[in-house]
């Protein structure tokens, strides 16, 4: 067996993007690389995974203890983590994929995103990492395209968020009234990301299930919206289940409107850091 052929990349990614809820989930350009190489069989992690343990890392549990004799595990990402860019589905999708790679077994994406699914939980993330690019999971995951005018702003916080206490945070009923209102911005949103129009981006990114409950774990989270729409977003909010900011707008803007987030975040006590990573089409690489 090659090792050269014995690695993978797997890409960030930005979910929910409003009302999105669960269900939506788009492919940025930052990347986890792990490969099996030859060693003694200690993991080696770099990068936004330094110092972690072979316990708290889902890609060395996704890969499940399928490490040929004489190698090792190595790991480096420039995702950050708990800040809503989809780390954790990006491990577990490279731990399948390295499994099946150490297995001489056939690189099946559907079963790979399946598969990843059951051990998130939830599809969102698990779709761009996967398949690339702007991924809907409605019974199964469908690929879409980002209209090519629009861009993406984050701002990462030092604040860091976990999504199992996110999670706690949602409310276990939503009236008849808030169920329309959320299944109509979810449409819009859809619409509104692939056709380019900032109305619709606008009313679909207002979501009204889990934002306005977990916005109050983000020091700052109210401010950083009114920057970045000030600065021309069509719409902020939390990436995934935060800590991080995400903006949808037209490209050309999306430095100055995650400068803008980031500074606000920054004057209400929580330092942050702006990127505008590019939207990627492809999903994992081997």
């Amino acid at each position: 067996m090659e090792l050269r052929n014995l690695r993978v990349r797997v890409p960030a990614s930005t979910s929910n993007l409003g009302a999105g809820f669960d269900c939506l989930g788009l492919a940025l350009d930052l990347w986890l690389e792990a490969c099996l190489a030859e060693g003694d069989g200690t993991t080696v992690y770099g990068g936004t995974l330094e110092g972690i343990t072979s316990e708290e890392d889902f890609l060395a549990s996704a890969l499940g203890g399928v490490v040929p004799s004489g190698l090792r595990l190595e790991v480096q990402s420039s995702i950050p983590v708990s800040r809503g860019l989809g780390s954790s589905a990006a491990a577990r999708v490279a731990g399948l994929v390295l499994a099946r790679l150490a297995q001489g077994l056939r690189i099946d994406r559907d079963a790979i995103f399946h598969s990843a699914q059951m051990l998130e939980g939830h599809p969102d993330n698990a779709g761009p990492a996967v398949y690339g690019g702007l991924v809907l999971s409605a019974g199964r995951p469908t690929k879409l395209r980002l209209h090519e005018s629009l861009g993406i702003a984050l701002a990462l916080p030092n604040q860091q968020m976990s999504t199992r206490a996110a999670r706690t945070m949602l409310p276990t009923q939503m009236s008849r009234e808030e169920t329309i209102a959320q299944a109509s911005r979810s449409a819009a949103l859809l619409l509104g990301l692939t056709l380019g129009d900032g109305e619709l981006i606008r009313y679909g990114m207002d979501d009204r299930i889990a934002v306005p409950h977990r916005k109050l774990l983000v020091t700052g989270y109210d401010a950083a919206v009114r920057a970045g729409i000030e600065a021309g977003a069509f719409h902020v909010t939390l990436s995934g289940a935060g800590s991080g900011l995400v903006a949808v707008a037209a490209r050309d803007s999306t430095s100055d409107i995650a400068q803008a987030m980031a500074g606000a975040l920054g004057s209400e006590g929580n330092a942050a850091v702006p990127i505008t990573p590019a939207v990627v089409e492809d999903g994992f690489v081997t």
